[in-house]
């Protein structure tokens, strides 16, 4: 008995050191959280569309911009005092130009798992300049712990404004959405929503008429705008929605794209104030999945786990996707020329464009995304300055955060430091020096250090094992 009770202890004893060592190699890497405090001596500042000016000082404390010295010394800062260890030495920034930092109107955060994929997200975002994002559509419901952990500072991350679940008919389109079928549902669920302080309401495209109905009363009454897909029952005009995501219900059913319907969309979009988020990278994307081996190689795929694009992205697993051909890739193309043609006109006729990406949808990832997503902007004919406004101020706006977008005092301290200014050339998005984030200065070798060692951290036997194992569990060939 005594013989047998030892070797269940020492069993027991190999057991939790077993599961406390594959714990310690499963856990991410942490980036660590400066305080919300920091000054910036000598900067121009650049708020696209509107002003540039030469500071002597800017200076932020608890997450806001407290100081914008035109001349002498600002106030004395907690972060500038001398026998303060943590204070960071920001002298080398003198002379660099200052932006809003830029905001992502379209993201799918990835799932919160022990694998840590929030963080790395989080991270890639800081990385790439994206302080603040709009999530539009949570399924499991950990964006809003996600939210409050990037605000409190426990972990780096942008500024998250969330809408919660995707309201959708029955059936709806993805499985972990709310059906609405009635008005009555519709208010009950932007009710709750409301409760958990969302930023905006989501629809999709299986939603009735009347169920719109029911949500937009709610949303009016809780100040919350309505966006997402134009439903497939409703016209376009008479779904109202504050903003169309992917220029979905620019086509009808049956209809073929042509002048007469961009003009009656443009028309109704500048009557009715209706924005736009076109997510141009996203249709990209798409059309290069057809060609998914050519896919697997692209340098911003590297920047995730294995694990995402040879089995989450890989068109096997997704039936909408595994039949692409050469020839869908040149239709996808065609799509994407005439989506650009279409933002061109929007743009002209004073609608409001937003800069979203529809991260984590197949080689679409976080950060990287956003600057391909303002290239393809002007791609399609804007400025790279009507670019930043949309990626700034307008989106700060359309988010209802007062000052988001804008480097004023008073406004939240998300901001980039740039050696060059890239509002007037967007390869001048190369010469990130740092980025604030809620008033937390990263410099970018921290967060490439950051990154690098994430990237050391996936590439490990036992974390690309056990993902590779859960992914293919969890998502097998169709």
């Amino acid at each position: 008995m005594r013989r047998a009770l030892r070797r269940l202890t020492v069993l027991g004893i190999v057991l939790i050191l077993g599961l406390g060592w594959l714990w310690i190699e499963l856990s991410p890497p942490h980036l660590a959280v400066p305080p919300p405090s920091v000054s910036l001596p000598e900067v121009v500042i650049v708020n696209p569309g509107r002003d540039r000016r030469k500071v002597a000082r800017l200076g932020v404390r608890a997450g806001r911009i407290a100081w914008l010295g035109e001349g002498g010394i600002g106030p004395r800062l907690d972060v500038e005092d001398p026998m303060n260890p943590f204070a960071p030495d920001t002298s080398r920034y003198a002379g660099a130009y200052v932006l809003p930092g830029l905001i992502d109107m379209h993201v799918h955060q990835p799932p919160d798992t022990p694998l840590g994929d929030v963080e790395l997200a989080a991270l890639l975002f800081l990385r790439h300049g994206v302080t603040a994002v709009r999530d539009t559509g949570s399924f499991d419901g950990a964006i809003f712990e996600e939210r409050r952990r990037i605000a409190a500072g426990e972990i780096a991350g942008p500024r998250i404004f969330a809408c919660g679940p995707i309201l959708d008919g029955d059936p709806p389109f993805w499985s972990g959405s709310r059906v609405v079928r009635t008005a009555a549902d519709g208010r009950r669920a932007v009710d709750e929503l409301a409760a958990q302080h969302v930023s905006c309401i989501k629809v999709y495209d299986r939603v009735s008429p009347e169920a719109l109905a029911g949500i937009r009363e709610a949303a009016e009454t809780h100040a919350l705008p309505v966006i997402g897909h134009v439903p497939a029952a409703i016209p376009f005009s008479e779904a109202r929605l504050a903003d169309v995501q992917h220029l979905s219900g620019l086509v009808e059913p049956g209809e073929k794209l042509t002048e007469a319907r961009i003009r009656g969309v443009v028309t109704a979009s500048a009557a009715l104030q209706i924005a736009h988020t076109p997510t141009l990278v996203f249709l990209d994307r798409v059309a290069r999945l057809a060609d998914y081996r050519n896919a697997l190689a692209a340098p911003e795929a590297q920047l995730l786990p294995r694990y995402y694009r040879e089995i989450l992205w890989d068109p096997a697993h997704d039936p909408r996707l595994s039949d692409l051909g050469a020839a869908d890739e040149e239709t996808l193309q065609g799509t994407l020329r005439n989506a650009k043609r279409v933002v061109k006109q929007l743009a002209d006729a004073g609608v409001e464009i937003h800069v979203g990406t529809d991260t984590m949808n197949p080689f679409v990832v976080p950060g990287a995304s956003m600057h391909e997503e303002m290239w393809a902007l002007v791609d399609a004919g804007l400025t790279p300055e009507q670019v930043w406004i949309a990626a700034t101020r307008s989106a700060g706006r359309a988010l209802g955060e007062q000052n988001l977008g804008i480097v004023r005092i008073g406004a939240p301290a998300d901001l980039l430091i740039f050696r060059e200014d890239p509002s007037v050339d967007l390869n001048h998005l190369q010469t990130l020096e740092a980025v604030v984030a809620g008033g937390r200065l990263y410099p970018r070798e921290v967060l490439e250090e950051g990154v690098a060692r994430w990237q050391r951290h996936f590439a490990g036997t036992v974390y690309d094992a056990v993902s590779t194992t859960l992914a293919r569990w969890l998502v097998p060939p169709r």
